[in-house]
């Protein structure tokens, strides 16, 4: 084989894991569906609320691990490679509006690694679900990001970048008291030039969510997983896959957010105009067809029967 044949061969080997590809939102509406359910809670605002029974509280059960786009959320529901990553979540009111209610997912079409707030105390780390632009900047105001306690969530400092369950997080009403003594977290990585990213120094954590620690002339630093990407939501992994990279589904969508709001809307208010006219369209053409009764060959019975 020659150099040029060989280089051809590589490439489309690492290609459908380089190039994110592009997808309708329709995919993540149908994906999602067997795992919860959506409401328009205001005109043109819908919201997906998964079964309580699956992931009550977003962002407690997974584990956060260092890549090359910095913190990414490893999520276990089974629709976080979509909840967890593309547009942001919500804590409502109860019915009543007296205490908070359940969490719902504002649907969007950027994709972010973590899209969260991140604070810390001397004991704790914590972080908050929330609205980012399309180059990870907050977006909501200090009174909505710190209005709720109730929405942030708090691990130890030695459990972070550990594999979290919802019992080893503080949240709700307890957090308040956290949260008053905390600060904001950011850490400065270092690669051909020095990038601030939210979220604590990896390098001064020991966990599994991270390649091992490296030395360098600067100092303690380390090596990130690189994020790889699959052409689609089944795909399977490389034969040989990559020890240190991690693979995800992280489609660039078709729409923008008006567009993803208009295909929610579409998918569970299907045009009624649309619907009329195509019942129309049916109508007319059977209107001169004869029907004819056509036997069903039984299979039931066996030969011989």
């Amino acid at each position: 084989m020659n150099l040029l044949a060989g280089l051809l061969v590589w490439f489309a080997a690492i290609a459908p894991f380089t190039e994110r590809g592009e997808a309708d939102f329709d995919m993540i509406l149908d994906a999602l569906n067997p795992w919860g359910s959506w409401a328009e809670v205001a005109p043109n605002d819908w919201r997906y609320h998964p079964d309580a029974a699956v992931d009550a509280v977003p962002f407690t059960r997974g584990q956060w691990i260092y890549t090359d786009f910095g913190w990414s959320w490893a999520g276990k529901f089974p629709g976080s490679w979509a909840t967890d990553h593309y547009g942001w979540w919500v804590l409502e009111p109860s019915a009543d509006g007296t205490a908070p209610g359940n969490w719902g997912w504002h649907p969007g079409p950027d994709w972010h690694a973590a899209p969260v707030d991140f604070r810390q105390t001397k004991e704790y780390i914590g972080w908050r679900p929330s609205k980012l632009g399309p180059v990870n900047e907050l977006l909501e105001k200090d009174d909505e990001r710190f209005a709720h306690p109730e929405e942030w969530i708090w691990v130890p400092k030695a459990k972070f970048g550990q594999p979290l369950e919802a019992a080893d997080v503080v949240t709700g009403a307890a957090s308040k008291a956290i949260l008053e003594d905390s600060a904001a977290l950011t850490h400065v990585y270092t690669s051909w030039r020095e990038i601030e990213r939210p979220g604590p120094d990896p390098a001064g954590l020991n966990a599994p969510g991270m390649l091992p620690v490296q030395e360098r002339k600067d100092g303690v630093t380390v090596k990130p997983f690189e994020i790889l990407s699959l052409p689609t939501l089944w795909a399977a992994l490389p034969a040989i896959p990559d020890p240190n990279a991690i693979y995800l589904y992280r489609p660039e969508m078709f729409q923008d957010h008006d567009g993803v709001e208009r295909r929610v809307k579409k998918w569970y208010n299907p045009d009624p105009q649309a619907q009329a006219q195509d019942k129309q369209a049916v109508n007319a053409a059977l209107k001169d067809v004869p029907v004819k009764d056509v036997p069903v060959k039984d299979e039931s019975a066996k030969p011989g029967q």
